[in-house]
């Protein structure tokens, strides 16, 4: 079972019974989710419950959830937010592998893992249009901005910053050739677009990716490092639409490894097999 956002169980969940799975969802009410009780599927008995930021859910109801509870840190709480007792989970991940084994918000993160896509994002890498389309994914940040306005100007640059999931961002992302992934921050980071982009069989051009996931650079995707640079790539790719048709099939390869249904089904069975063998903290609701 999936609890979460809306997003977060639209994009990054296995929606359908794939691998094994039998899968039910259970949506979270966004920023009021402690004051709104979760109202979770009857007859449904899970095995492993997965929790996509647990720190917005109560302890109470983390405590009530079945099965092997698994926690995934999605980003870094701010200093305010109330520590999450180790006791409300059994395990916790990260997309951060420089966070695994340490004590995080009084929670011990198990391992790291790589943004899931959901299996429905999925698609061939497709053979260019004629005249390549580009689209940004992500809320506005003055990185994200500085990086992509010259584009948005000069080739038309489709930025997506909210509201948008599921079977609408699914009809988008077969409607554009070209992915453009800018941190929210200098520096890098890897947030969920990255698969997204690859697995739905488009080009990806990256800024840095710290993390990188198992990633290369300029294998997988096109990394460009400033405004100038990917308003030039972009012109490139306007007059030579298949210049860089074998680095997007080869990034379509390599999302397999984000595939939520892959990617939940090693997890659930290593936490159950990790909880038998180690035991658990978390305590009876």
């Amino acid at each position: 079972m999936f609890v979460g956002s809306q997003m977060w169980l639209d994009n990054c969940c296995a929606q359908a019974p794939a691998d094994g799975l039998q899968c039910a969802m259970v949506a979270t009410a966004g920023a009021s989710a402690r004051e709104s009780p979760l109202e979770l599927p009857a007859g449904f008995r899970a095995d492993v419950t997965v929790i996509f930021d647990p720190w917005a859910i109560r302890r109470e109801e983390l405590l009530a959830l079945p099965g092997v509870t698994i926690g995934v840190l999605v980003k870094v709480p701010a200093d305010d937010v109330t520590p999450l007792p180790t006791a409300a989970l059994d395990r916790v991940v990260s997309f951060r592998p420089d966070l695994s084994g340490t004590a995080f918000l009084g929670a011990t993160v198990w391992r790291a893992i790589p943004p899931p896509v959901s299996d429905v994002m999925f698609a061939d890498a497709r053979r260019p249009h004629s005249s390549p389309r580009a689209m940004s994914v992500g809320r506005s940040t003055g990185h994200r901005e500085r990086m992509l306005l010259p584009a948005k100007h000069h080739h038309d640059l489709l930025q997506v910053i909210h509201g948008v999931s599921g079977p609408s961002m699914i009809e988008l992302l077969r409607e554009y050739d070209v992915g453009v992934y800018v941190p929210s921050d200098v520096g890098g980071d890897f947030g969920p677009q990255v698969g997204m982009h690859l697995a739905a069989g488009q080009l990806l051009l990256s800024d840095t990716l710290a993390p990188a996931h198992g990633l290369e650079r300029n294998i997988d995707y096109l990394h460009v490092g400033s405004p100038e640079e990917l308003v030039w790539v972009l012109e490139r790719i306007g007059r030579f639409p298949e210049i860089h048709q074998q680095m997007r099939v080869r990034g379509r390869l390599k999302a397999e490894q984000f595939r939520a249904s892959r990617l939940f089904g090693r997890l659930a069975h290593d936490a159950l097999a990790d909880v038998a063998a180690f035991g658990s903290d978390r305590v009876s609701a």
